[in-house]
């Protein structure tokens, strides 16, 4: 899953969709970081969407929709094209609405009174600043992303090839991605963490009514 993906499956927080957006930028185990609890959670959400996406039997077959030759870059591909399909097919998989949500995600991330991990406060003027959340709608924005991904790496890895040679496969991609993201969802069903506390204080604040009360 990608960060729109990561946002939407967080608990209707403000840490909480901190920490499933901080999850990649959270090296190692989580504890020997000074994170508030509530975000600690969130990376430790993020990491169990992660897993669960990756041993999905589904997931596996959509893999294998790439060449022997792209194969080992998959997963990246997978996860652009993932928020791709959520933006795609939003209103079939939140009652929320898109735009709100979104800028209520921004809000959060903007608030300066928000314990961010320093890697995810340094990204977040560029990443807001480039509306990122909103760029996987059409498959343009998502060649984009691949294409700057691809300059990022020590070393040249094809992403935006590997996105042209499926791209004949979009109805068993995005097939997939919802068979997928619905498995996941219901597996986090219970995976709720009562934390009381200032971080409910932040989220009603700075979280908008769509991104806080889905």
């Amino acid at each position: 899953m990608n960060y729109l993906a990561h946002a939407l499956l967080a608990e209707p927080h403000a840490y909480s969709v901190i920490g499933n957006l901080a999850g990649d930028l959270v090296k190692g185990r989580v504890e020997h970081h000074a994170l508030h609890p509530r975000i600690a959670d969130g990376v430790r959400r993020h990491r169990r969407v992660d897993a669960l996406t990756d041993a999905h039997p589904r997931y596996l077959e959509l893999k294998d929709l790439f060449s022997r030759e792209h194969r080992r870059i998959a997963p990246i591909v997978l996860d652009v094209l993932f928020d791709h399909y959520l933006t795609r097919d939003w209103s079939l998989l939140s009652t929320l609405d898109r735009d709100e949500f979104i800028d209520g995600v921004y809000a959060v991330l903007a608030d300066p009174e928000a314990p961010l991990p320093h890697a995810l406060r340094e990204r977040v003027p560029r990443w807001v600043g480039a509306d990122w959340l909103r760029v996987y709608g059409d498959l343009d924005g998502v060649e984009a992303v691949l294409a700057r991904l691809e300059r990022r790496t020590a070393r040249h890895l094809p992403l935006t090839e590997a996105l042209v040679a499926v791209q004949g496969c979009d109805a068993e991609l995005r097939d997939g991605f919802h068979t997928v993201f619905g498995d996941v969802r219901a597996s986090l069903d219970g995976l709720v963490h009562p934390r009381e506390g200032s971080e409910r204080l932040v989220s009603s604040r700075t979280l908008s009514s769509a991104c806080c009360d889905q």
